[in-house]
């Protein structure tokens, strides 16, 4: 190709893009959900803080390594197949609506999350509404990186109106409402039940990136919205569950600031007054049911964390709606799937045996840091906490209390009490109201 040649081509190229872009239709407006009556039961998957990271970002190496072997026990190195055994699994028994509560990506990465609208997409495609609300981890994400064997490089993250785009069909596009100060947004699940998804999260509304602000709150103009819903509820005889990223009630009494809706009081307010029996929440990856007055909030646990669970609601319309939690069958899809993968092969012990030894060498560390030179303490103090995590996030720790109690793992931790964080151990170990794993809420008075 001669010199003389080339600013031609280039001219020509330049004219054809902006031919295309100025010939690109906006999105068509999705057509309205087809809902089902009144009166008609519905099954709803409930999951939160999948933590996903697509593998184009990942080139394995120490940099990753770091990222999940000594993290919180997020499982991000199987996140990509957990994603696909979570949708696999829903498909073969569908529900009528699956809700994930945030915390959707491992840190806002753009590529994670239209990756993971693309992996959400059979769902929609078989019928399945699928409604998404934001994290503290999802938008405007400093964080937001791709890992390069021994370093780490940043990526681009997204503003608010660009993660409402990318999940277009995942709520966005077919609300009867959206909220003009939040991604907050209504969308019906029958002729008698909405649900008002809200978001609870502090980022830049102008686009600008931050390091995550863990805590979480609901902005005086959200609030009047959401007032106006409920009013239009009312009026129209229709039933409102809610759902956020934040608690609206303590589910722990170590994980209350940062995890706990910092104007919780006044939601749960609003919510009561207009009658609101559940909230649907994620962020303290702890699985757990609380309630303060009418309104129950569960917090299903981290799906990227040990025992690798969802909620399962059940809702009989005027009688009650039920919640139990089930465990995704991560070996029967690498099975069906023809994965050679041993840990996917043996899943459940695999994923046990993780969170075990993240909480092992976490504890351990921060007790050395501490200054605790005894090995033999030092020992018996770590196995408690790596026993009782895996178990306290998944909802089981009660199944151990007495036993804990009763061993010499825990009068290790008593007897060095001055200055180790036995609190964070007691409040594990604390009898709980209600079973974190199961709960039925009924609707009519006297049930």
């Amino acid at each position: 190709m001669t010199k003389s040649n080339r600013p031609r081509l280039r001219c020509a190229a330049l004219m054809l893009a902006l031919l295309l872009s100025a010939c690109a239709a906006p999105p068509q407006p999705l057509p309205e959900p087809v809902l089902p009556a009144r009166e008609a039961p519905l099954t709803l998957a409930v999951a939160t803080d999948l933590h996903f990271l697509p593998e184009r970002l990942v080139r394995d190496g120490e940099a990753f390594h770091a990222a999940w072997a000594y993290g919180d026990g997020k499982q991000i190195n199987h996140i990509t197949a957990l994603t696909e055994a979570l949708v696999d699994q829903l498909l073969a028994d569908p529900p009528d609506g699956v809700i994930l509560t945030g915390d959707l990506t491992l840190n806002g990465e753009r590529e994670g999350h239209l990756e993971l609208a693309r992996r959400l997409l059979p769902l929609r495609q078989a019928g399945i509404p699928v409604l998404v609300i934001p994290g503290n981890h999802d938008i405007g994400n400093a964080f937001a990186a791709g890992y390069n064997r021994g370093k780490t490089y940043s990526v681009r993250t997204v503003g608010a109106e660009e993660f409402a785009e990318i999940y277009r069909e995942f709520g966005y596009g077919q609300a009867i409402s959206r909220d003009t100060a939040s991604l907050s947004y209504t969308y019906p699940l029958s002729e008698g039940l909405w649900a008002v998804m809200l978001d609870t999260n502090k980022y830049d509304r102008q686009g600008a990136m931050s390091i995550p602000d863990n805590a979480g709150a609901l902005p005086e103009e959200t609030l009047r919205w959401l007032e106006g819903q409920l009013q239009a509820a009312k009026a129209q005889g229709v039933e409102v569950i809610t759902a956020t990223h934040h608690g609206l009630v303590d589910h722990s009494e170590r994980l209350r600031q940062g995890y706990t809706l910092d104007n919780a009081p006044a939601a749960r307010a609003l919510l009561e007054a207009y009658g609101v029996p559940l909230n649907l929440s994620g962020h303290v990856h702890i699985q757990d049911i609380a309630r303060e007055g009418g309104l129950y909030d569960i917090a299903t646990s981290s799906y990227a964390v040990y025992t690798n669970q969802y909620g399962v609601i059940d809702y009989l319309p005027g009688e009650s709606i039920s919640y139990h939690t089930r465990e995704v069958d991560v070996e029967g899809w690498a099975a069906r799937t023809g994965s050679k993968d041993p840990e996917l092969l043996g899943f459940e012990q695999y994923s046990y045996d993780f969170f075990y030894d993240v909480s092992y060498q976490r504890s351990w560390s921060s007790l050395y840091q501490a200054q605790l030179n005894k090995d033999a303490d030092l020992e018996l103090m770590a196995q408690t906490m790596a026993i009782l995590n895996p178990a306290y996030f998944s909802g089981y720790a009660a199944q151990l209390r007495e036993e804990v109690k009763a061993s010499d793992h825990y009068a290790m931790w008593r007897k060095h009490s001055g200055f180790a964080p036995i609190g964070y151990i007691n409040s594990m170990l604390a009898p709980r109201e209600l079973d974190p794993r199961q709960v039925v809420i009924p609707l009519r008075e006297g049930q």
